[in-house]
């Protein structure tokens, strides 16, 4: 599927191409939630669809000269407006700016699609100043406002726009922590199994510049021994993410190394919670699953 496409496995997604096919789309929409890429993304594709020259069927269908400036971010009738996340960083000197363009016609398409992100960051004087676009906006204007909860928005603007949830709000850094953590604990999983001292200070070494990475880690290996422990007493659980390990940990480990193993990560989970010394902390990992796995 193309990433220009809209997902129609994606209820969100199917819905909002349904209302953009349908000419029903609302002049005003909040897109919450996910993270901040997820947000972006989708609003990109929102917007390409309305100036897209197929809205009617296809769209966005990625091909034509409105979709291909949408999506290389340099279309005229798509001005984008950011601010950092944090409290009034959305200035109403933007809101101002905003509101003076939108009574400018669109350049080359029908419709001038504002997308404004971290809209929520508008102080109260901004979101009233907005308000009066919102409630008379011109026919051929847009507004997409993205923000990780609509909570930040007066009672007022949210009356005058609808609200779309993406799912739970997320920083983009959590997919790439998990995937870090997750390949670090298969490798202390995969030491462990081994039954080789080596093999578990190797694993280990990955977190000696990177206290974080351990504390992201300790949870994901004990997921992987209770995975295990699962598996050795016949409660069966595919994981994707640990593929055949806590098969392979089961047929290995035996029924009181299992047990002994994940209440090891919650005592390192505890200590690293009373900011236990990092490098004494990597010891401890390596010794306490040692002498778990030796019983």
């Amino acid at each position: 599927m193309s990433i220009t496409a809209f997902d129609m496995n994606n209820p969100l997604e199917k819905t909002l191409a349904a209302m953009l096919v349908s000419g029903r789309f609302p002049h005003a929409v909040i897109l919450e939630g996910g993270t901040a890429t997820q947000r972006l993304s989708l609003a990109k594709k929102i917007a390409a669809a309305l100036v897209c020259s197929d809205i009617k069927s296809n769209a966005p269908c990625g091909i034509c000269s409105h979709c291909k400036k949408a999506f290389a971010d340099s279309h005229p009738d798509i001005p984008f407006f950011t601010a950092e996340d944090k409290p009034r960083a959305f200035k109403v000197d933007f809101v101002r700016e905003i509101r003076n363009n939108a009574y400018i016609i669109p350049n080359e398409s029908d419709k001038k699609v504002f997308i404004l992100e971290n809209a929520h960051t508008m102080g109260n004087e901004g979101q009233n100043a907005i308000l009066k676009i919102l409630e008379e906006p011109p026919t051929y204007v847009n507004f997409i406002m993205l923000c990780s909860s609509k909570s930040g928005f007066l009672p007022t603007v949210l009356s005058r726009a609808t609200v779309f949830t993406i799912g739970e709000a997320k920083n983009d850094d959590d997919a790439e922590n998990r995937a870090a953590a997750v390949e670090a604990a298969i490798a202390i999983a995969k030491a462990v199994a081994s039954v080789d001292d080596y093999e578990i200070v190797k694993a280990a070494a990955v977190f000696e510049k990177d206290a974080k990475l351990l504390k992201i880690t300790l949870p994901v290996i004990q997921e992987i021994f209770a995975s295990a422990m699962r598996e050795k007493f016949g409660v069966a659980e595919l994981s994707e993410e640990f593929g055949a390990l806590p098969e392979e940990l089961a047929r290995k480990l035996s029924r009181r190394a299992l047990p002994d193993l994940i209440e090891a990560c919650d005592s390192l989970m505890a200590s690293l919670r009373m900011n236990a010394n990092h490098n004494l902390m990597i010891t401890a990992l390596c010794t306490t699953l040692r002498k778990a796995v030796s019983k």
